[in-house]
């Protein structure tokens, strides 16, 4: 069985009024034209009533369709309430993914374990606030770096150093162990850059220089055997480094081309190492 709703009810109803309406009409208009012609008067007669008739059908007609149209969908909707539609929504589809074809180049980044904590650092009120600032890029220090001995290697081109990390320490798979970009002073001994590296090739020498306000204050130079990729660091000691309050940068060199930096900054006042005295022996003289 066959349901609409209101709207559609009224609007094929007066649609069907307005045929039958101007049907009607047309009939009468036609029988009134012929009783002008016609010479018997019962006939004629016949035919104007009828035709008159039809035009009356065609008035009532109109009548019941405007009707219809100004108040039969409130009276409609009293007697039979309307009903919502449920509307049928589309199911989720997965899009299919593609997949990836895993390849064997290392990716030059360090993935921090999430579960660490870095430590709060402590505000000193009386002491500065270093903020570090953008510095050009460091040139190599050729002057001060003491080439190893054989005959040079050129670095691969496509060697790659990722993100160094400063952390205090580290552990067996290189996760960095107290990682930060400000350290206090007072509240650490040797600093380590961890990164990773790829495309090195094997005897390629490597240099780490270590900076403050710019200058030079530690650096190591080595000739590379630890393979083409994976992870690697660079220790700054705290008898050279001191840890100084100020802004630090530390730089890795392949050859003499620079492949990353990192920079932090230190505050506070650094740990002052106490000399241990060692007694010498002195000779008991004999009574």
């Amino acid at each position: 069985m066959f349901q609409l709703s209101t709207d559609s009810f009224i609007f094929w109803t007066t649609s069907a009024l307005t045929l039958t309406l101007a049907v009607l009409l047309l009939r009468g208009l036609f029988m009134l034209f012929q009783s002008r012609g016609e010479p018997f008067f019962m006939i004629r007669r016949q035919k104007l009533e009828g035709g008159w008739r039809n035009i009356g059908f065609a008035f009532v007609f109109l009548l019941i369709a405007v009707s219809l149209n100004l108040a039969a969908k409130p009276l409609i909707e009293i007697v039979i309430p309307p009903t919502t539609t449920p509307t049928i929504s589309p199911t989720p589809s997965r899009t299919p993914t593609k997949t990836l074809t895993p390849t064997i180049t290392l990716t030059p980044t360090i993935t921090l374990t999430p579960s660490q904590t870095l430590p709060p650092t402590l505000t000193l009120t009386p002491s500065l606030t270093f903020t570090a600032s953008p510095t050009s890029t460091p040139a190599f220090p050729a002057e001060l770096v003491t080439p190893i001995n054989g005959t040079p290697i050129t670095p691969n081109a496509n060697a790659a150093v990722g993100v160094i990390t400063i952390a205090q320490n580290y552990n067996a798979r290189y996760v960095p162990i107290g990682a930060a970009t400000q350290f206090d002073a007072g509240k650490i001994s040797d600093l380590h850059a961890i990164y990773t590296f790829n495309d090195f090739n094997e005897g390629v020498q490597l240099t780490v220089v270590w900076y403050k306000d710019g200058k030079p204050i530690f650096i190591d130079t080595d000739r590379w055997i630890y393979g083409v990729g994976g992870y690697a660091a660079a220790k700054c000691p705290l008898m050279q480094c001191k840890w100084i309050a100020g802004n630090y940068r530390v730089s890795i060199f392949l050859g003499d081309t620079i492949k990353r930096s990192a920079d932090f900054v230190i505050t506070g006042t650094p740990i002052t190492a106490t000399p241990t005295i060692t007694p010498s022996p002195t000779r008991t003289p004999r009574p």
